[in-house]
């Protein structure tokens, strides 16, 4: 039986390889590289002085899933700083965090004209499609996180916090008897002074006195105009008072959505890496659907890898993954007419 010749690849013909024409030595491509990473430095360096002002906003934006979530279990809404220094660090991490998103797309350009030079037409078709996806999925990872995620999780979290029931202070027999702790004494109900009244506001009134006092239940604070300035001190809840209260240090905080946000976003990538992997045959359509099982488990030890810790996150992040990886699935069907046994020669 004769063996039917494979078909011969056409040559590239001298002159034709568009990789062979912008050949530089590695003396020009370090020069060009360095240029490449002046030119980024200098965008990151404007963005720094555009960004430095607006970035309180951005932090602003970041803790008010935080507040909200504190203030709707009756626990004081502000952060924690352990020591001088730190708001000024993270107020400085968040403005070069946010400088890097404005000048990304301008870095990115500078670096894909450094690399380009050296990939062939293809393969640059392939970036062009590939590369705003992967940053459209990664935003909408993001968005969905601070979106659903964000607030779903500080509520649980902080809930079961106050969940904890305080005990009761009042000493036992024996504590009485070993002398450990003292008897609150009551007064007799003809004695009982009255309560000090203070009105309720939803907001703060326009012009109040020198002197007066309110209780604004928006922000769950006492507020008492002084000489030159207004001073307030945040209340908790006394029903849902548990043995916890909530005191987030910022830096503590800012981390715990900042590894959010990065894995949603990668976990975002799913419909990508599947629609890869079919496309390429390294693992084909096919098996991917025949080992579902062992798909779902390698997700749910992916989201275990890259959430926070708590049980909640790591549902919100493993159901979206596994709907990904059927979106991906459904993206790398094959068109009708197509070959399923493409790439297996």
């Amino acid at each position: 039986m004769t063996k039917k010749p494979a078909k011969p690849s056409s040559p590239r013909l001298p002159g034709s390889d568009p990789v062979e024409e912008v050949r530089m030595t590695i003396g020009e491509h370090l020069d060009e590289l360095r240029a490449v990473l002046i030119r980024s430095l200098l965008a990151l360096v404007l963005a720094v002085l555009v960004c430095a002002w607006p970035a309180k906003y951005v932090l602003a934006l970041t803790v008010k899933p935080l507040m909200i979530a504190l203030r709707d279990h009756g626990q004081p809404p502000s952060l924690l700083a352990t020591s001088p220094t730190e708001p000024l660090v993270w107020y400085i991490k968040i403005v070069l965090f946010l400088s890097l998103v404005v000048a990304a797309p301008y870095i990115i350009r500078q670096f894909w004209s450094f690399v380009a030079k050296g990939l062939y037409p293809d393969e640059k078709q392939w970036a062009y499609k590939l590369v705003p996806i992967s940053v459209g999925l990664f935003l909408t990872g993001v968005i969905f996180m601070y979106t659903f995620v964000l607030v779903l999780t500080l509520s649980f979290l902080i809930g079961f916090s106050t969940w904890l029931p305080m005990p009761s202070t009042q000493p036992n027999a024996v504590q009485r008897w070993l002398g450990v702790g003292e008897d609150v004494s009551v007064p007799d109900a003809g004695h009982t002074p009255p309560p000090v009244l203070l009105p309720l506001f939803a907001e703060d009134p326009e012009q109040p006195p020198k002197g007066g006092a309110w209780f604004n239940e928006a922000e769950q604070k006492i507020k008492v105009v002084g000489e030159n300035h207004t001073y307030s001190v945040a209340v908790a809840r006394d029903d849902i008072h548990g043995v916890v209260t909530n005191h987030f240090k910022i830096g503590d905080y800012l981390t715990f959505v900042l590894v959010l946000a990065v894995a949603f976003g990668l976990a975002f990538q799913v419909p990508l890496v599947v629609l890869f992997l079919a496309r390429t045959r390294i693992v084909p359509r096919e098996t991917m659907i025949s080992y579902r099982k062992v798909v779902i488990l390698v997700i749910v030890i992916i989201a275990g890898m890259i959430a926070p810790p708590d049980l909640l996150s790591h549902l919100l992040l493993s159901g979206p993954m596994y709907l990904l990886f059927e979106l991906g699935l459904l993206l790398a069907r094959p068109k009708p007419g197509e070959s399923t046994e493409r790439g297996r020669s």
